[in-house]
């Protein structure tokens, strides 16, 4: 059976309808509804879709024709035929005395009143899109700055993706920009660039739920949510005029430690983003920076490596170096720390006390190194422009990957099965094979 519509008998019936007929409907449609107005509960003060007769005579042209269409759950509550009206007697004759078409009688949806349909809600807007008064002297009240026609703008950011661009599109919700190139897509933070800002370093969690970032001209250590349904900045760590090159973090006690170009390094409480404390760290500022169960050992370009114990303010330990200390990483699971140098040397230095000893040596600056999640071996890089994997405990040489150029900073995922180095021209990720 084919569906009524607009084709169906109703609109057949309304084109049928002689134009002397169709006002006597309408007329004593109206009557009827003045009637049902009349009757209406006092209690019931909402408006009416229809205010004058204009508009209750058009609702009635277009009730007329569709419904039908709209059946028993559809019924506009307008008020029925009168009986012995051609109307309810032509009703009668098309769907016959039960009803045996199969069909819903019109005069059943009529006599099925509802209410009226009540005045659309007017929609309620963000209140960030009205936030700005638009002061001009012929601006109407309800305008907004946002919505006019723009007659400047300025350059803020330029993003260098390394590679022609497919599509790009931006955020202002979570602040991102999103660059779609042919070789995946880069997510760019454009929170707290201000003029002359620069990022110098950042931090991934040990359990991958926070991300630090910290550099130069920043409004402070920013402390990125991961977890989130949308990328955010949860907290903003306070570090006014200072330059920060090395982070770390403490999971265990909650903590995230900077170290700044002045020498000082500063800890935070991550539950309230206060202040703990801050050390007299390297003069030259701390270069790398590490925690290992309560210490925190920071090494910088006066080859001196510095710990303190987190549970006492005192005077830190200190252990020296032939060479200027350019990265560390402790040991997971023993009291060990790897120290490499500008000279090639990598070291082990037992966070206990005792003797350091030396684990193999490259030809030039070891710029990073990271143990392996089990400690069974860990991934050195440098300025020999090659990725260098060596084993515990003796620093044996695994195996050596070339790389274009020289290599910045390294680092290995959670899972053992992933390495990911940096260079000025790239960043590589391998997967390791066992």
């Amino acid at each position: 059976m084919q569906p009524p519509g607009p084709q169906g008998p109703a609109l057949s019936d309304a084109v049928a309808t002689r134009p002397s007929d169709r006002l006597q409907q309408l007329s004593r449609a109206s009557e009827a509804a003045a009637h049902q107005q009349d009757t209406r509960p006092a209690a019931d003060s909402e408006p009416r879709f229809w205010q004058d007769v204009l508009t209750e005579q058009l609702w009635q042209l277009f009730a007329g024709l569709h419904d039908e269409a709209d059946g028993p759950e559809g019924s506009t509550g307008l008020p029925s035929p009168a009986p012995g009206s051609p109307e309810a007697s032509g009703n009668a004759r098309s769907t016959g005395s039960g009803g045996s078409s199969g069909e819903t009688p019109f005069h059943v949806t009529q006599e099925t009143a509802r209410r009226p349909c009540r005045f659309l809600k007017p929609i309620c807007w963000d209140p960030e899109d009205f936030e700005d008064a638009w002061e001009r002297p012929d601006a109407l009240p309800w305008q907004s700055r946002k919505l006019a026609v723009p007659y400047r703008m300025e350059k803020v950011r330029v993003l260098k993706p390394g590679e022609p661009l497919l599509v790009t599109t931006i955020s202002s919700f979570t602040r991102h920009a999103f660059t779609c190139g042919r070789s995946g897509v880069k997510v760019w933070s454009l929170v707290g660039q201000t003029p002359g800002a620069q990022l110098r370093t950042c931090l991934l969690s040990p359990h991958s739920m926070t991300l630090l970032l910290g550099g130069n001209s920043l409004a402070g250590v920013t402390v990125w949510d991961l977890k989130a349904p949308c990328l955010h900045v949860r907290h903003a760590l306070p570090c006014a005029d200072l330059t920060c090159q090395a982070l770390a973090a403490s999971p265990r006690d909650s903590l995230a430690l900077a170290g700044f170009s002045n020498g000082t390094v500063r800890i935070w409480d991550l539950r309230n983003q206060s202040v703990v404390r801050d050390l007299p760290g390297p003069q030259d500022g701390a270069k790398t920076l590490v925690t290992a169960e309560r210490q925190v050992w920071a090494g910088g370009l006066a080859a001196r490596l510095q710990c303190w114990d987190l549970r006492s303010p005192k005077e830190p330990q200190e252990y020296h170096f032939d060479s200027q200390i350019m990265s560390l990483s402790p040991h997971p699971l023993e009291d060990l720390i790897l120290v490499g140098t500008a000279n090639g040397q990598q070291w082990l230095q037992p966070t206990r006390g005792g003797q350091k000893y030396t684990v193999g040596c490259k030809d030039s600056a070891i710029l990073g190194l990271q143990f392996s999640p089990l400690g069974q071996w860990w991934v050195s890089v440098g300025m020999d422009s090659l990725v260098s994997v060596y084993g515990m405990p003796a620093g044996t040489k695994v195996f050596q990957v070339p790389e274009p150029s020289c290599i910045t900073c390294c680092d290995v995922s959670p899972n053992n099965r992933l390495i990911i180095t940096g260079s000025p021209q790239q960043a590589t990720v391998y997967q390791i094979t066992y």
